[in-house]
């Protein structure tokens, strides 16, 4: 009914926009044709795509019992063509505040997504969501005109192995966006989830900062409901204070920061928070045994627009939402342990990023209070992600 949204609606609205099949360019470039739905743009797609088209009335995002049928059309060929993806396009002529109109292309879209996915049973990771607004118009008009051609979604149905193609493309714009970084910081907030003995999942949270000179020098603060740690790293001494317990340890590790994510990974089992995101490289150390790579369109985080990217592994399943513009960014990483009874995952959120001269200066040196006493790696607790708590005999 006009003027209602179901719940599924609403979830399928939190995908929002999509960079897949350059969806926004094409929607702007359309030619004039005839308002039928069947009717294909005159323009060139992208190799093997094709468009398809609703309409509705001022102010509606209503399906008709014709508009249904076309979907079902639609929703066949895609199901009958293994690869293929549908990027939804949803617009409004220019009658109506331009906030109006942009939930209410919003509306449209959700209403053809939903119909593609829950009626029809298109998987719902072979549809990207897009719209927008009166913006970018199918036909150009003045403000407050009504034209019918305008108020319509588009389907645009194209090839798996384009949206693959963008998704390893603005991955690695953000690797070498990353790597070409000789300094920078971020504030970042985790949320650790265990699963318990009784199968009960729990989250830990913690928060700090990350600052880094390359290709030596880090300066890393994690804070928790049971920890409160720094770490310092100079290139040459690796340096950990737990600043509840006035505990410390210190370990000589001689090298670039890539070389000591290594050795807190490997030999001290104490990886830096987004540890993958920090090295000179992150392309070539994220995507080695990827077997499946998705463009999830887009979303928000913090208030950043950004890319939502998802790439499988044997034993992993992670996501990245990388920053739309000229800072690519990463704002949230997540990684899904397939391999462990109830799928814990890892989440990651930065924000705050500074390059450069933003930078603030950093010593990379951390000063031991005088009564703090020094242990082995191994035996300081707050360095460790996971409390006793939830380990060992006092796992619940």
């Amino acid at each position: 009914m006009v003027g209602r949204r179901s719940e599924k609606g609403k979830s399928m609205a939190k995908q929002r926009v999509t960079n897949s099949l350059a969806a926004a360019a094409i929607i702007g470039f359309f030619a004039v044709h005839a308002a039928t739905a069947q009717q294909t743009p005159s323009v060139p797609l992208p190799a093997g795509s094709t468009a398809n088209f609703v309409y509705f009335a001022t102010g509606s995002y209503a399906l008709t019992p014709e508009d249904q049928d076309h979907i079902r059309d639609v929703a066949g060929m895609i199901l009958s063509t293994p690869g293929v993806v549908a990027t939804i396009i949803g617009k409004t002529d220019t009658v109506g505040s331009a906030e109006f109109n942009e939930r209410l292309s919003q509306r449209r879209a959700d209403a053809v997504v939903e119909a593609l996915v829950y009626t029809y049973k298109v998987p719902a990771h072979r549809v990207r969501l897009h719209w927008t607004g009166e913006r970018l118009p199918y036909i150009s008009t003045a403000d407050e005109q009504a034209e019918a051609q305008n108020r319509m979604v588009a389907i645009i149905v194209g090839n798996y192995r384009a949206d693959e193609a963008n998704a390893k493309r603005l991955l690695k714009a953000m690797s070498d966006y990353l790597g070409a970084q000789k300094a920078m910081s971020f504030d970042y907030d985790v949320n650790l989830e265990l699963v318990s003995t009784e199968q009960q999942k729990i989250g830990l949270a913690s928060s700090g900062t990350v600052t880094l000179d390359r290709p030596d020098k880090l300066h890393l603060t994690r804070t928790g409901g049971l920890a409160n740690v720094a770490m310092v790293f100079d290139g040459k001494t690796l340096t950990l204070l737990g600043k509840n317990t006035n505990l410390y340890t210190q370990v000589e590790a001689p090298g670039t920061i890539d070389q000591l994510e290594d050795v807190l990974r490997n030999k001290y089992h104490r990886p830096v928070p987004g540890a993958d995101l920090l090295i000179s490289d992150p392309y070539k150390e994220l995507m080695p045994e990827v077997n499946d790579v998705k463009d999830l369109g887009s979303g928000m985080i913090h208030g950043v627009e950004c890319d939502h990217l998802a790439f499988r592994k044997r034993e992993v399943d992670w996501q990245i939402w990388i920053a739309q513009g000229a800072r690519p960014y990463p704002c949230r990483y997540v990684i899904t342990s397939k391999e462990v009874t109830g799928w814990p995952q890892y989440t990651l959120d930065t924000w705050g990023w500074k390059t450069g001269a933003e930078v603030a200066s950093d010593s990379f040196k951390l000063e031991i209070p005088a009564d703090a006493k020094k242990l082995p790696p191994d035996e300081v607790p707050e360095f460790n992600d996971i409390p006793g708590l939830f380990t060992g005999e006092g796992a619940k």
